[in-house]
């Protein structure tokens, strides 16, 4: 019989594991497992081995008592249990386990959504900036269309997703005309007419083009046998309008960033940040560097790299080739979105050291931690082999990626993490820097200096150019970095102000908005964190991101951008509901600042739009 493992939350949030069926006669034993939040004590075992928030637990009691950090909401959910959960014996060898569902001796009840809906809306998302609906409508019962010009072909394929679920056909021989007109219109900009003879599409670019039919998409799913006779002219607010996985947390399949890249498309978001590497993985081939990804891009019990967040006993991880990158690129610039690669550096760097422990201060007498509990997890400036190896990295990477925009991460960094390093003193000296912060500002400078010689232009995270906002023990810029550099404001709505005010170009995507890691509400049965807030659906919507700031700071506001952070999607099952239908509504945002529907109305566009994406295999949270 194989042993169960039963965790549940006490009343007063204590989390107890018990185990039952588990032949306690020879002794002690291990259980391993991730958490997403640390172990503040412990009554039952003792720790063996700590790396970020994977333990590996001493005991032969039947039942654990563990004290966690508490969350800001001052309660936990389904995320916040053993995950990965597994068992050594004494002789080293593995016993399968039954981990049995986390439960609850308090529970807080999921959250009832009201029904809100209008009769009379626009059924598209984002919506349009101008509309003019009649009350006419042309049938289109075979839902057929042709296009006016062969040379379309290549946006039929790239439509082909949505058009087979839909059952829409576009051809050349038969069907409801689609005609296309070349117009000095900008980039993205297009004009959609329907008439009783012909849909006509207006643009000057392959994305207005793309964008426009698109549209006529979410028209048709809504519609169905019919079209209404109507004139749509529509241009978005902002150039970046952009969603980040994290692949470093959990690895996700090329095929899988491409069904999350037609969800983008559909909702006309045009950038994808591509979060490669952190503390937990390196997930990039690299000729220059192949030890990187062979011993960096999986974990697993007794490899270099051990069973973080969930990932189990088992050999587990993956990583990306120089043909599927170009593979991605090709695919992604279709549905008009660009990719921006972040390697994260200099901090979030725990899996690059375990291979290449040359980048940081052997010398150092002094263990630094950062706030995910990783030791020594920053690479060093002041050493020949760090700055061999980052020219040699962006110079490799940048020929992978065409988009001329490259995020190098830099969040993060604890304060102490240079501390005991002789190397870094004397480089402070030489080069008359008086503090740590100058020693990253310095850093960063080169780095930005590497990747112009690249063609490239940097950006990063708000602590490269800006104090941290956060009390997590972490640092931040001395205020000495080029302004060429886009800033990511993350951690608060209130840092694009500073931010734009120092005059650099800024993407908001702040934790209390755009993080979909972020539980939806405080009930138990939920998933997600909540270091920066609960964010429901209704919640993105009701976001102003301009408000507060001068017509001076809005000129360097270049977009929106949401954030899928991975540490709580031990299963893939997880993953849809934390976005959709969030990202959704945060492309209403990312379109435009400005004019907003009403939450009921918006509201309503959305039952519609989720239902659509329900016929493409997305599931979604109720909102």
């Amino acid at each position: 019989m194989n042993p169960d493992i039963i965790p549940r939350f006490t009343a007063n949030n204590q989390l107890v594991i018990s185990l039952e069926n588990l032949n306690l006669e020879h002794g002690s034993f291990k259980l391993c497992f991730s958490l997403v939040y640390s172990i503040q004590s412990l009554k039952g075992a003792r720790i063996l081995k700590q790396i970020g928030r994977y333990y590996e637990l001493e005991t032969k009691d039947n039942e654990l008592l563990i004290d966690l950090q508490t969350p800001r909401i001052g309660s936990y959910n389904l995320s916040c249990g053993p995950e990965g959960i597994f068992i050594i014996n004494s002789a080293n060898e593995l016993i399968k386990v039954k981990l049995h569902e986390l439960k609850f001796d308090k529970e807080i009840k999921l959250n009832n959504y009201e029904d809100s809906q209008v009769n009379k809306f626009v059924p598209i998302i984002p919506a349009p900036r101008n509309t003019n609906f009649s009350d006419n409508f042309i049938n289109i019962n075979k839902k057929k269309f042709k296009f006016n010009n062969s040379l379309n072909k290549e946006i039929i394929d790239t439509l082909s997703p949505y058009l087979n679920s839909l059952n829409i056909e576009i051809g050349f021989n038969e069907g409801f005309p689609i005609i296309f007109s070349q117009d000095d219109l900008k980039n993205e900009e297009y004009k959609l007419f329907i008439t009783e003879e012909a849909v006509t599409i207006h643009s000057s670019s392959y994305s207005g083009k793309f964008y426009a039919l698109i549209t006529l998409v979410q028209l048709i799913y809504f519609y169905q046998n019919k079209l209404p006779i109507c004139k749509i002219e529509d241009l978005p607010e902002f150039s970046w309008r952009g969603m980040h996985l994290d692949c470093s947390r959990q690895f996700y399949t090329i095929e899988e960033i491409k069904r999350l890249m037609n969800y983008m498309a559909l909702f006309k978001l045009n950038r994808f940040h591509w979060h490669l590497t952190d503390n937990e993985a390196w997930r990039i081939n690299l000729n220059s560097y192949p030890d990187l990804t062979r011993n960096g891009s999986y974990r697993g019990y007794e490899l270099l790299i051990p069973s973080l967040y969930g990932s189990g006993y088992h050999k587990y991880g993956g990583s990306y080739s120089s043909v599927e990158i170009r593979e991605l690129v090709d695919y992604a610039k279709k549905l008009n979105i660009e990719i921006m690669p972040e390697i994260d550096l200099p901090a979030h760097s725990w899996a690059l050291v375990q291979v290449m422990p040359s980048l940081i201060d052997q010398s150092s007498n002094y263990k630094s931690e950062d706030v995910g509990n990783y030791p020594n997890n920053t690479i060093n400036p002041s050493l020949e082999d760090t700055w061999k190896f980052l020219n040699n990295i962006f110079d490799e990477i940048s020929k992978y990626f065409p988009f001329e925009i490259f995020h190098v991460g830099v969040d993060e960094r604890p304060k102490e993490s240079w501390e005991g390093s002789p190397k870094i003193h004397e480089y402070m000296k030489n080069n008359n820097l008086n503090n740590f912060d100058e020693v990253q500002d310095h850093y960063m400078n080169k780095v930005i200096k590497i990747l112009k010689k690249n063609h490239k232009r940097t950006a990063a995270w708000n602590e490269a150019a800006l104090s941290p906002h956060n009390d997590i023990g972490s640092s931040g810029s001395a205020g000495k970095i080029d302004k060429s550099c886009l800033i990511f404001a993350w951690e608060h709505p209130d840092v694009v102000i500073e931010s734009t005010s120092r005059g650099f170009d800024t993407i908001l995507c702040p934790g209390q908005k755009t993080y979909f890691d972020m539980a939806y509400n405080n009930s138990t049965s939920e998933r997600g964190i909540c270091w920066a807030a609960t964010i429901e659906t209704r919640d993105i919507h009701s976001w102003r991101p301009l408000n507060n700031l001068t017509d001076e700071n809005k000129k360097f506001v270049k977009g929106v951008q949401g954030q899928l952070w991975s540490e709580t999607i031990t299963n893939k099952e997880y993953f849809d509901q934390m976005i959709n239908p969030r990202l959704a509504t945060l492309s209403e945002i990312a379109w435009s600042s400005y004019s907003r529907r009403s939450w009921p109305e918006f509201r309503t566009s959305l039952l519609s739009s989720v239902k659509l994406l329900s016929t493409l295999g997305w599931n979604f949270h109720k909102f």
